[in-house]
């Protein structure tokens, strides 16, 4: 009498353990886009009408943000991370606002009244936020030279010296990489 209960929770321990260990040492698709892991590429097209490309950013540090006009904590956001733009933008770093409004207008509206010029592109039917499974917003991922994720954040301080130290470092990185290139390639 005895051996069935010892025997029924036996399997159901092992079910267990075998769908946790499953989880826990899963290689691939865990639901997010996870830090060293290559970035999807993607092709949107932005206000002027032209093909703006993930990979033809290679080289750079990528600054990708998912964000609406609907959104409190991405309106919060953006004046920092114009900040962040006018602070990095002539060295090896390219920022991209990829918002999920429906309608042009909307955005144009928006960057006005906050006075914004970081480099826009619009996704509407959430192809590319669902290509990085991006569940809230604001989304950013900081993708290096070679397209892998080195960071995933949410609603983040981006004028904090902190966070502004560290992206300073990881664009040193880029810069770095590009020298090294360089001097091997003048050999």
């Amino acid at each position: 009498m005895r051996l069935k209960p010892i025997i029924f929770f036996l399997i159901v321990g092992s079910l267990a353990g075998f769908f946790v260990y499953r989880e826990v040492t899963r290689v691939g698709d865990p639901g997010l886009i996870n830090i060293g892991q290559q970035a999807p590429d993607f092709t949107l097209k932005g206000e002027d009408g032209r093909p703006i490309k993930l990979s033809d950013y290679r080289g750079k540090l990528v600054f990708l943000n998912f964000w609406a006009t609907w959104c409190l904590p991405c309106v919060e956001e953006m004046p920092e991370m114009e900040k962040l733009n006018k602070t990095f933008k002539d060295r090896k770093f390219q920022m991209l606002a990829v918002s999920v409004d429906t309608d042009w207008d909307v955005v144009k509206q928006f960057y006005k009244a906050h006075n914004l010029t970081i480099p826009a592109a619009l996704d509407p039917g959430h192809q590319i936020s669902g290509l990085y499974k991006v569940f809230k917003f604001p989304e950013t991922f900081l993708i290096d030279g070679n397209g892998y994720v080195v960071r995933h954040t949410w609603s983040e301080h981006w004028a904090n010296p902190r966070v502004m130290s560290l992206v300073d470092s990881l664009i040193q990185q880029q810069e770095a990489k590009q020298n090294t290139a360089n001097q091997r390639a003048a050999r």
